[in-house]
């Protein structure tokens, strides 16, 4: 799945496990499409603690369709006001202990759930896309580049005005990355950093010998991610430029079919290192944590994104990570405690400072986490629940003292 529906499935069934044990019902709040996607997939155990409310959509088969991704978010803010609807109707049939708004992750989308009375427990998130414009300035630019700079730019300047808004109408944000505790930090509104990162069941066998991986004596680069100007993987191909890094080998991950990935081509060409770059296309996730087994850095230089689930991956694999400081890639590098190099966002990093980064990276320890597994999200559920019915139980009591 994609990450957004990706995240929502895993919490759904995290929750579903946790009704199970205390004999309660989930009710999903989501769109036609997801509903459809959720039907026969619910193992047969949970699915007497489901119920799923569909939101209709006018015109949502075609015309959202024919302009995917392009009106995602438009198609968000038309269901968030007919959801509100169904979960007033909810909130008069069901005794709620929570309510919980999972998807989307943008902190500058609304939620139905802020119109709920105040008597029930309001939870936002995972949510906060944790950007810095400056890497979007780090040479070498494009014209992609420098519209993204001028976007991340302004988002910086607004997006805190919705967010708090929200914020401020909860009673728990569940924040993807350090950028968003502090946006929502002078709101009074109890906030914890949960990362939607997920990676379960994972058995790592790592090479003794950093000779055997991939094939190459040299340092070996991994980059991981969807060929797009927001990740900035030219950044990793411009280090590979430096005589720092003369004998490295470089593997890009990612749907290679873009105008980025063609863009990446060409950089490559320009700068003379196209013979020690590989593009590898997608790949499934088996074959990414593999070669992950067999890389020394992930670099994922990335301007923008809530939570990384590749650094959560190569922390989980021990693979040491380079990133840029106050996205949600180095929040994850944090939260896992695992080997890194946190590079400051500055427009005059150079490709040798880049490659440096790399070096330093590649000699650290090994060391793998098992912090992101998918048992987080059942302990959420359940802490979720133990809160709700102490808020339910303390918002009664202060409603029979006014009477």
């Amino acid at each position: 799945m994609p990450s957004e529906p990706g995240v929502g499935w895993q919490f759904l069934i995290a929750t579903l496990e946790h009704a199970r044990t205390v004999d309660a019902t989930v009710v999903l709040v989501t769109v036609r499409r997801s509903a459809q996607a959720c039907a026969g997939r619910i193992p047969a155990d949970l699915k007497r603690h489901l119920e799923v409310v569909t939101v209709e959509i006018p015109l949502a088969p075609p015309f959202f369709r024919w302009h995917y991704p392009r009106f995602t978010r438009l198609e968000h803010e038309l269901w968030v006001r007919l959801a509100a609807r169904h979960i007033r109707r909810i909130q008069q049939t069901y005794s709620v202990v929570y309510a919980h708004h999972v998807t989307f992750a943008s902190e500058i989308l609304s939620t139905p759930i802020i119109g709920l009375p105040s008597n029930i427990y309001k939870v936002w998130g995972p949510v906060g896309a944790g950007g810095v414009a400056e890497v979007f300035a780090i040479s070498p630019t494009s014209p992609s580049s420098r519209k993204q700079w001028a976007l991340q730019t302004a988002r910086d300047r607004v997006a805190s005005i919705p967010a708090t808004r929200i914020a401020r109408r909860c009673d728990l944000i569940l924040a993807q990355n350090g950028a968003m505790e502090r946006t929502v930090s002078g709101t009074g509104t109890r906030c914890r950093r949960f990362p939607n990162v997920v990676v379960d069941n994972m058995v790592v066998d790592l090479p003794a010998d950093r000779t055997s991986r991939v094939g190459h004596p040299g340092i070996v680069i991994l980059v991981v991610g969807h060929l797009i100007t927001r990740k900035r993987q030219e950044l990793a191909i411009e280090a590979l430029a430096s005589t720092a890094l003369q004998d490295a080998q470089l593997h890009i991950v990612g749907f290679d079919s873009t105008s980025h990935g063609a863009y990446l081509h060409r950089r490559a060409e320009i700068l003379g290192v196209q013979d020690r770059v590989t593009f590898h296309g997608s790949l499934d996730r088996a074959a990414v944590l593999d070669m992950m087994t067999r890389s020394d850095v992930l670099m994922h230089p990335s301007g923008r994104e809530g939570a990384s689930g590749v650094v959560g991956e190569a922390a989980s694999c021990g693979l040491p990570v380079v990133c840029f400081e106050r996205t949600g890639a180095s929040s994850v590098l944090e939260d896992s405690g695992t080997s890194g190099v946190v590079l400051p966002a500055d427009r005059a990093t150079t490709q040798d400072v880049l490659a440096d980064a790399i070096v330093r990276a590649s000699a650290m320890p090994r060391l793998g986490t098992t912090q992101w597994t998918r048992q987080r999200f059942v302990d959420l559920a359940a802490q979720l629940y133990a809160e709700g019915l102490e808020f339910g139980a303390q918002a009664s009591s202060r409603m029979g003292r006014s009477r």
